[in-house]
């Protein structure tokens, strides 16, 4: 039987700086599909988020597999990924099927489809049985135009989008992430990473949820509403195994809402302690803090976590509920006291520049950052990305910005900037300054692996305050 090569692409972004963290969702998809499949597949994976050329890299590395199937992972800021590979990719593996999946692949399909001819279908939402679905039919040259959850353009040139199926009910039946397929070691060079801080060199993403059942209007929904969980004994024996086969000794946990489930969540954190695991615990992804009690604080330090982001995303009660996060104001800052309280590093979201909001409530904000016992703080601009709800909503209340490919959260904001007017990349810069001016040796204090921490946070400073500097609009 001849073996169906697989090659997985992690593309990078030329428009925005990236965080460079393990890729879980192809993990996940590898694991999968070896599960599934055995050795009727070989996969090879790159990660162009570390090659200093990528087109060049991209190309070396066709030249020593041959893949029949080709998939690439696209966030809403790799949009300019395919426009600029598609054709490289089909010149140089010709006989490979191009796949892309994601939250771009799942909400941009019709025109990455249209305007990407070499690009032959799209993998929509959860990707795992999808995904497996799809080789197999290759495999058995079986036709694809049936499998549910995918998007392809028929042989009449016409877009066609299958019904979406159904997301995975049991995580627990998920293999643990593929390591095989990347060298660990690469990701823990002094690069950008999601968590922005790292107490130990060795560490790796986990997640032990899928989904998250709040409404706000700025999400992607591409795991649905319905929270799925793993077991706490299978995810605690995950990082276990990834403890004692890599020395991981930082796990960074990036559910959606890790605390929707405190019962589960305390289950998880005592079986840690029991563990003979010696590690640290960061949550970069952010956690529903209003959901947080004061007894939940000294569980969490014991467990090893020493760093929790809050994303509070604003602190005017009113865009609280235009953006349908609906956060309780008072116990959120609440959590973070008590977060600080038990020697954690605090670190807050926030978002500038949500249509309908005005200067003030972004001063508001602002305001309620720098007042907290906060250490760290970042102030995003607004993204309107296509397929949320705040998506359709500015594309009705701005006609002329809809279908903006142009996503940035930091230093430019052209949709809330263009909309208004409001010079919010000259608010975005003192908001920063006004954070950081009286915490910048707190801060210093406080943080982990120093060196690499603040050569990292002074070249991104340095970018937000002088590098792109926009004019303001009259």
């Amino acid at each position: 039987m001849t073996t169906f090569n697989i090659l997985f692409i992690k593309p990078h972004s030329s428009v925005y700086p990236q965080a460079i963290d393990v890729p879980l969702g192809i993990m996940y998809l590898s694991a999968f599909t070896k599960q599934q499949l055995g050795d009727a597949v070989q996969i090879d994976f790159i990660d162009l988020r570390l090659a200093r050329n990528p087109k060049q890299a991209l190309a070396q590395k066709l030249t020593t597999v041959t893949p029949d199937l080709i998939g690439i992972s696209l966030l809403a800021f790799d949009n300019h990924f395919i426009p600029g590979y598609a054709g490289l990719l089909k010149q140089l593996a010709p006989r490979a099927t191009i796949v892309i999946g994601g939250p771009q692949a799942t909400y941009n399909d019709r025109e990455i489809l249209e305007q990407n001819r070499e690009i032959d279908c799209a993998v929509r939402r959860e990707g795992e049985q999808i995904f497996n679905d799809l080789v197999s039919a290759l495999i058995n040259n079986s036709p694809i135009t049936a499998i549910s959850g995918i998007a392809f353009i028929d042989e009449h040139g016409t877009f066609v989008r299958n019904d979406p199926a159904p997301f995975i009910a049991d995580l627990d039946t998920l293999p643990f992430p593929d390591y095989d397929i990347l060298d660990i070691r690469q990701y823990w060079k002094n690069h950008d990473e999601m968590n922005g801080v790292r107490a130990y060199k060795r560490y790796t993403h986990i997640i032990s949820s899928r989904a998250c059942p709040f409404q706000c209007t700025y999400c992607h929904n591409i795991f649905g509403k319905k929270v799925r969980f793993r077991s706490p004994a299978q995810f605690v024996a995950e990082m276990q195994w990834v403890y004692d086969t890599y020395g991981i000794r930082e796990f960074q946990i990036v559910d959606d809402i890790f605390n929707i489930d405190r019962r589960r969540m305390h289950d998880i954190l005592n079986r840690i302690i029991q563990s003979p695991m010696k590690v640290k615990i960061a949550f970069p992804n952010g956690v529903r803090s209003d959901l947080l009690a004061r007894e939940d604080f000294p569980l969490l330090k014991k467990a090893g976590v020493y760093m929790m982001t809050f994303a509070i995303e604003t602190a005017s009660e009113n865009m609280q509920r235009k953006i349908k996060k609906n956060l309780d104001l008072h116990k959120a800052f609440e959590s973070i006291n008590h977060a600080s309280n038990a020697g954690m590093i605090t670190k807050g979201f926030f978002m500038l520049g949500f249509p309908e909001e005005t200067p003030d409530e972004i001063e508001q904000t602002v305001t309620a950052a720098c007042n907290s016992r906060l250490d760290l703080a970042h102030f995003f601009t607004v993204t309107p990305f296509p397929g949320t709800e705040l998506g359709k909503t500015a594309g009705q209340m701005y006609p002329e910005l809809a279908g903006t490919t142009e996503f940035h959260y930091w230093p430019k904001a052209p949709f809330y900037q263009q909309a208004t007017g409001y010079n919010l990349a000259r608010a975005q810069k003192k908001a920063y300054m006004r954070f950081y001016i009286s915490r910048v040796v707190k801060t210093f204090i406080k943080i982990p692996r120093k060196g690499p921490r603040m050569v990292r946070w002074w070249n991104f400073a340095m970018d937000v305050l002088f590098r792109h500097r926009q004019k303001a609009f009259k």
